[in-house]
C-alpha cells in the first residue's frame, strides 16, 4: 500500500490508542434552519428574530479500509510479493511459531465487516496461518476463523483519545515439523488480505448499507486485488555440524553444553603401527621389548574410562579400536571419544543415532528410551552415548519450551562450541577363537533445528575385535583340535629335525596352524612343551617344543636368542593378516632312556599385540618300548671278585664266576646265582627259569633278595604258579619257574627298568 501522511498519522495515533477518523459517521442527520434578524418596526431598539424551515441532511457511507502492520513499518508500496518484504524472520526452526501484529483499519465512516484471510501466495505447504486478536495488554485473544467476518466500527471523532476504527490483531505463522515438509531450503510466509461485501442498494440515499454496492467484494483501500499485502517471510535455519573422531576441542562442552576445563578427558588420537604391519613380514622381532613379535605395538591412545581400549584415527573421521583378547566370554566394550562442533549462528540440540550413509536412522537399531540403549539384534551389538565428564548415558531431550520433541540422547552444543561425547560399543566376544566380523558404526549427528530426522554430519567409529584358532593343520584355512594326533618315537633312535615322519627315530613331528580370526593383523608367539620320564630314575624332564617352518627343516626365528633367557624356547610366525594362517611343523625329540608311554605336549599360541592366547593341549607321543632282558648265570667260586668276569653286560657277583669252575665231589652242593636285568624303558612282568642239572637234585630255588611273596612253577608252562616252595630232592630235568608276586595274584609281576631280578638256584651232585 502507498501510506498518505493520513495513514502514517494513523499508525501513530495506533501506538497510542486512538486514529483519525475518515470524517462524520454514517447516519448522522444534519440539520439546518435558517432565520432573519431584523429591528423590531414597533420599537426599534429590539431585535426579532424569524425562524425558517429546518431542512435535514443524512450523512451518506464513505466506506474506506486498510489492513497495516500494527509496527511502524513502512512498505512503500513494495512488498506486495514474499520474496520482496522486509519483514522477515531468518533462521527458524521447524516447528517455529512466528508472530507478526497487524491492524485492521476502518478509515471510512460506516462500520465495516472485513472479511480475513491469508494470502500465502509464493510460500512453501506445510505452515498453518492463524489470526487472533490482541488483547490490550499484548496478550493472544479469540482466534479469527479464516473467511469470516471482523467488525470494525468507524472511528468517530467525537470521542478524544478512543480510536473505535481500529481491530489489533495477530498473524501466527506455525512452521511444520515434519521432514517431508520443510527442509533448509524451504520458504513460509503469508499476509492478511482483507476484503468488504458491499450491501448498499442501488440509491444509497434510500439503503444506504456500508457504502459498496451490494454484492460486490471490495479491497483494501479500493486498489486492485493482491496489491495491497503485508508479507511476513520466514527463512529456515541451515545447521552447520560437524560430527568428528577424537578430542581437540577448544572450546569443548559437555553434552549439557557445559564447558570442560579438564584437558584429559579430550584425549588426541594418534595412529597405532600395531595393525598395519605389513602381511608376511619376517624381521628379526625386538627381543627387548617382551612379546613384540613383529608388530611394535607403539603408544596408542587409550580411552581414559575404566577397562579403556587402544583407539586410533586412521583416516578422516573413521576411528578404530584395537581390543586386546581376554580370558571370558562376556561381551566386551570399546569407548570411542567423539566431538561435534557447531559452527552454526544458533544454539543447537543435536541427536545422536546409528545411521545409514544416507544419513538415515539404521533399521537395524531398536532404541530403549529408558535406558538409552541401541540394539541390534542381528549382531548382538549395543551402542549407548555417554557424557564425558559423569558418564551417565545421554537421553532424549524432554524440554517442553522446545517445538521439536527429540527421539534420540540428545546433546546441547552452544553455537561456536565443540560438544564432547563418548560412544560405548558393546560386541559379543564368543570365544577368542571363532573367526569374528568387525564391528563398524555410522554415528549420525542430526540438528533439531531442522525438521528432517537425517544426519547433517556423520562419523565412524570401528571395532576389530581379535580372534585365533590354533591346532592341527586341516586341508583347508583352520585348525582343528581333535581327534587327538599320536607321533610314535623310539627314544634309543637318531634325533631329528620337524620333517620327521616316521615312528623308528626320537623326534616326534606335529603339523600344526595357526589362523588368524580376528580383524586385524598379528604376529603369533608360540611355545609349547611336554614332561617325560625317565625309565630307571623315575625323574621327570619338561622337553621344549620346537617350531619348524612348514618345510620341517628351518626354525622359526626365537623370540630371544640368548639360550639362557626364558623367552629362547618362544618362536614367532610371520605377520598374519587378518583372515589367513600359518603353516609349522612342531617337534620334540624325546631322550634315550624315557620310559615308554604316552605323553602329552601342550603348546599355546599368543597374540603378539592382541594377547589372544590359544591352546592346542592334545598332540600325544607315544614312547615305544624299547631294549631288552639280559640273562646270566654263575656259579660259586671261592675268590672271584665281583665284576671280574660280567656276562651279557651284567657283572658277576663276589665269590661267583662264569668260567673256571672248581669241581664238585658227589654229594656236593653246586651254588648258582641267575641274574635278569630289564634293559627295556618300560616295567616287564619278568620270571626266571632253570632246569635240575642232569647228575643232579634239587636242594634249594630262592629268590635274592626275597621279596614280599615269591611264586613259583614246576613244570614249565603247563604248571601251576603257587606260593608253596618247590621240595628238595626234584630229579634232573625237572623245569622250575619263580617270580615275585607282591600283589598276590599269582602271577609274576613287572620288574622296574635298570631293575635286576636274582635266583640262587642249588643242587646237590648225585
Amino acid at each position: 500500500m502507498q501510506h498518505t501522511p493520513r495513514i502514517l498519522a494513523l499508525l501513530a495515533a495506533l501506538a497510542t490508542g486512538s486514529a483519525t477518523a475518515a470524517g462524520t459517521l454514517a447516519g448522522t442527520t444534519i440539520t439546518n434552519t435558517a432565520s432573519a434578524e431584523f429591528p423590531d418596526p414597533r420599537d426599534t431598539a429590539m431585535q426579532l428574530s424569524a425562524a425558517s424551515n429546518t431542512v435535514s441532511t443524512v450523512v451518506l457511507p464513505t466506506p474506506d479500509f486498510d489492513v497495516t502492520y500494527l509496527s511502524a513499518v513502512t512498505d512503500g508500496g513494495t512488498q506486495t510479493a514474499l520474496g520482496t518484504t522486509t519483514v522477515v524472520t531468518a533462521n527458524a526452526v521447524p516447528g517455529q511459531v512466528i508472530t507478526t501484529s497487524y491492524a485492521l483499519l476502518n478509515n471510512g465512516n460506516v462500520t465495516l465487516d472485513i472479511i480475513l484471510n491469508a494470502d500465502t501466495t509464493g510460500s512453501d505447504s506445510g505452515a498453518t496461518v492463524q489470526y487472533y486478536r490482541l488483547n490490550t495488554d499484548g496478550s493472544r485473544g479469540s482466534e479469527i476463523t479464516l473467511g469470516s467476518a471482523v467488525t470494525v466500527p468507524a472511528d468517530d471523532p467525537a470521542t478524544s483519545g478512543t480510536d473505535e476504527g481500529a481491530v489489533r490483531i495477530v498473524q501466527v505463522i506455525t512452521l511444520p515439523a515434519n521432514p517431508t515438509q520443510i527442509n533448509q531450503d524451504s520458504v513460509f510466509g503469508a499476509s492478511p488480505e482483507g476484503t468488504v461485501l458491499g450491501t448498499a442498494g442501488a440509491d444509497p440515499l434510500v439503503t444506504p448499507g456500508n457504502g459498496y454496492a451490494s454484492g460486490t467484494t471490495n479491497q483494501e483501500e479500493g486498489k486492485t486485488v493482491d496489491t495491497d499485502l503485508q508479507f511476513t517471510r520466514v527463512t529456515v535455519y541451515t545447521p552447520s555440524l560437524d560430527n568428528t573422531a577424537g578430542g581437540g576441542a577448544t572450546t569443548p562442552v559437555d553434552s549439557v553444553g557445559t564447558p570442560i576445563s579438564n584437558p584429559a578427558l579430550l584425549p588426541p588420537l594418534t595412529s597405532v603401527t600395531v595393525p598395519t604391519v605389513a602381511a608376511g613380514t619376517s624381521a628379526t622381532p625386538d627381543p627387548v621389548v617382551t612379546g613384540s613379535g613383529y608388530v611394535t605395538p607403539g603408544t596408542p591412545t587409550t580411552d581414559p574410562t575404566p577397562g579403556g581400549t587402544p583407539i586410533a584415527r586412521i583416516s578422516g573421521d573413521e576411528q578404530i579400536a584395537y581390543p586386546q583378547a581376554d580370558t571370558n566370554t562376556t561381551a566386551d566394550t570399546a569407548v570411542f571419544t567423539n566431538t561435534l562442533s557447531n559452527g552454526g549462528t544458533l544454539d543447537d540440540r543435536v541427536q545422536l543415532f546409528p545411521a545409514l550413509a544416507d544419513g538415515t536412522a539404521d533399521p537395524a537399531y531398536t532404541f530403549d528410551a529408558a535406558t538409552g540403549t541401541f540394539t541390534n539384534t542381528a549382531t548382538g551389538v549395543t551402542v549407548r552415548f555417554l557424557d564425558p565428564v559423569t558418564g551417565s548415558v545421554i537421553r532424549p531431550s524432554t524440554d517442553p519450551a522446545n517445538p521439536t520433541v527429540a527421539t534420540y540422547p540428545t546433546l546441547i552444543v552452544p553455537s561456536g562450541t565443540q560438544a564432547v561425547y563418548r560412544t560405548e560399543v558393546t560386541f559379543p566376544d564368543p570365544d577368542d577363537s571363532a573367526a569374528i566380523p568387525s564391528y563398524s558404526v555410522l554415528i549420525g549427528a542430526d540438528s533439531l533445528n531442522d525438521a528432517d530426522l537425517i544426519s547433517n554430519n556423520s562419523t565412524r567409529d570401528t571395532v576389530v575385535p581379535p580372534a585365533a584358532q590354533f591346532g592341527d593343520t586341516t586341508p583347508t584355512l583352520g585348525a582343528v583340535a581333535a581327534p587327538t594326533p599320536v607321533q610314535t618315537v623310539d627314544p634309543s633312535g637318531a634325533a631329528t629335525d620337524g620333517s620327521s615322519s616316521v615312528s623308528t627315530d626320537a623326534t616326534a613331528a606335529f603339523p600344526m596352524d595357526v589362523v588368524n580370526n580376528g580383524q586385524y593383523n598379528d604376529s603369533y608367539a608360540l611355545s609349547g612343551s611336554v614332561t617325560v620320564t625317565d625309565a630307571v630314575t623315575g625323574a621327570t624332564t619338561t622337553l621344549p617344543v620346537q617350531y619348524y617352518a612348514a618345510d620341517g627343516t628351518t626354525l622359526l626365528p626365537r623370540l630371544n636368542t640368548n639360550p639362557a633367557s626364558p623367552d629362547y624356547n618362544t618362536f614367532i610366525t610371520p605377520v598374519l593378516a587378518a583372515g589367513s594362517e600359518s603353516a609349522f611343523v612342531a617337534a620334540v625329540t624325546i631322550p634315550a632312556g624315557t620310559r615308554a608311554a604316552d605323553y602329552t605336549v601342550t603348546q599355546t599360541a599368543t597374540g603378539n599385540y592382541s594377547q589372544t592366547s590359544v591352546t592346542d593341549p592334545n598332540d600325544l607321543i607315544r614312547v615305544t618300548p624299547t631294549g631288552n632282558v639280559a640273562v646270566a648265570k654263575f656259579a660259586a667260586k671261592t675268590g672271584v671278585t665281583a665284576g671280574s668276569d660280567p656276562r651279557n653286560g651284567i657283572d658277576n657277583p663276589a665269590g661267583y664266576t662264569a668260567t673256571g669252575l672248581t669241581g664238585a665231589r658227589t654229594q656236593e652242593d653246586i651254588a648258582y646265582r641267575i641274574i635278569a636285568k630289564n634293559n627295556y624303558n618300560t616295567p616287564v612282568p619278568m620270571f626266571l627259569r632253570d632246569t635240575v642239572p642232569t647228575n643232579t637234585i634239587l636242594k634249594s630255588f630262592t629268590v635274592n633278595p626275597l621279596p614280599t611273596r615269591t611264586i613259583y612253577r614246576v613244570g614249565g608252562n603247563t604248571g601251576t604258579w603257587t606260593a608253596t616252595a618247590p621240595a628238595a630232592g626234584l630229579p634232573a630235568g625237572t623245569v622250575i619257574d619263580i617270580a615275585p608276586d607282591t600283589d598276590s595274584n599269582n602271577l609274576p609281576d613287572p620288574v622296574a627298568p635298570g631293575s635286576t631280578l636274582t635266583v640262587d638256584f642249588v643242587v646237590t651232585v648225585q
